[in-house]
């Protein structure tokens, strides 16, 4: 059996651009989680058999909605820290970016992209002993795209 293609944890960016137009994105360092979550909203209902109405039915479902969400946590760098507090104060959605390098196509689109717009969200904490950390949740407003992009500068 052939082994798969995995990437590293390093592999995976995420970018946060500042709602200016042109819009510039700026990495946000000192995550070791990222995590993205689609989730649909459904809606089911039971279809009897016309020949046979005593017998078990099967249920359908449909898709009412798609909605998806960010999770990001770490160590809180200095570095992101203004970035990070523009989107949590900002009233607009914040466009985002996760991109994982080496997993698109190869040639001139090597990396895969996902972006959207969402709401922003973080808590910071701290223990003695240990540094102060940074939880970010980005709440999806719309739709988000997944594609193929080149490689970055």
């Amino acid at each position: 059996m052939a082994q798969p293609t995995v990437l590293s944890f390093g592999k995976g960016l995420v970018y946060f651009g500042d709602g200016a137009d042109p819009e510039v994105f700026a990495k946000i360092c000192g995550f070791n989680s990222i995590s993205l979550q689609i989730e649909k909203d459904t809606n089911d209902v039971t279809i009897p058999d016309c020949d046979d109405p005593d017998a078990p039915a099967w249920r359908a479902t449909d898709v009412l909605s798609l909605a998806w969400t960010a999770e990001f946590e770490g160590i809180m760098a200095k570095e992101a820290e203004a970035t990070l507090w523009a989107a949590v104060n900002r009233a607009d959605a914040t466009n985002i970016r996760i991109r994982l390098v080496g997993f698109g196509t190869g040639g001139a689109t090597p990396d895969l992209q996902f972006s959207g717009a969402a709401h922003i969200g973080a808590t910071i904490s701290g223990e003695r002993g240990n540094k102060y950390q940074i939880s970010v949740t980005a709440t999806g407003d719309g739709a988000l795209t997944r594609t193929m992009v080149a490689a970055l500068p």
